[in-house]
């Protein structure tokens, strides 16, 4: 910052930030106008919170990437489930951005860094883990849309669409032999002592594949940890267990389907 430093200057970033309690407010507004220092304070925090908002919203992934994996689903024929063994490519997935504005959102938060440090951390430097930590989930949801689209469009892929005992649809289930993914189109959120079960029904007796958890809000994709094994099923199964380990069998199923033929 320019000139010497002040004693306020915390406080100064939290004035920039509004979150103040009102005491510390009115404190720093009356010391803003005889102090430069905390003016300056002031001043870059604001610039680089500003910077900071809109590198989030370039790290958002757009809406046409999932509305684009839908349309995969929907529409992309399937080969049979089990006999052709011939070795395809999966489709590339779309490019989103350029990856030099993935990197400006790390310099942001870089400078944002280097502004808490020299405004003494505190406010600014709880902001910036917090921002952080925005970017890095937002960076993993679009790595997520991506792979579960390139699984989409693979034509190996094989899809089942998971109806309840009323017919209504609620997720479909996406699989090939080293990659899956559940796309959960009506399923109730689970709290965090239960977790959604995907299981193999095409045997006498069920098995238990993968876990996910449906988040309040969110339609996202979620990836499965799958087999050459588990591919080999053309009936699926979603349950809703207590705990977060795969049970034996299943307790409350929810849904199920087959595999949608060629």
């Amino acid at each position: 910052m320019n000139g010497d430093p002040c004693a306020q200057e915390e406080l100064a970033v939290g004035w920039a930030m509004h979150s103040l309690e009102p005491d510390e407010e009115a404190l720093v507004r009356d010391h803003l106008p005889a102090c430069p220092a905390c003016r300056s304070t002031v001043r870059a925090t604001q610039e680089v919170l500003a910077g900071i908002g809109g590198a989030l919203r370039q790290e958002q992934p757009p809406p046409r990437l999932r509305a684009r994996l839908m349309e995969q689903i929907e529409h992309t024929p399937q080969e049979p489930p089990a006999h052709d063994h011939t070795p395809r490519h999966a489709a590339a997935p779309i490019p989103l951005r350029p990856q030099h504005r993935r990197r400006t959102g790390r310099a942001l938060l870089a400078a944002a860094a280097a502004a808490a440090v020299l405004a003494g951390g505190g406010y600014l430097g709880v902001r910036v883990n917090q921002l952080s930590n925005q970017v890095t989930a937002s960076e993993a949801r679009t790595n997520d849309l991506n792979t579960a689209l390139s699984l989409a469009a693979d034509p190996s892929t094989n899809r089942a669409v998971l109806r309840t005992d009323k017919g209504d649809e609620v997720a479909v289930v996406l699989s090939n032999s080293s990659a899956a993914a559940v796309v959960p189109k009506g399923l109730k959120p689970n709290d965090p002592g239960h977790v959604y079960v995907v299981w193999g029904a095409s045997t006498k007796a069920p098995v238990p594949l993968a876990m996910f958890d449906v988040r309040a809000g969110s339609t996202d994709p979620r990836l499965l940890a799958w087999s050459s094994e588990a591919h080999k099923h053309t009936t699926f199964a979603v349950s809703l267990e207590p705990g977060r380990q795969l049970p034996p069998e299943p307790s409350d199923v929810v849904a199920g389907g087959q595999v949608a033929p060629a």
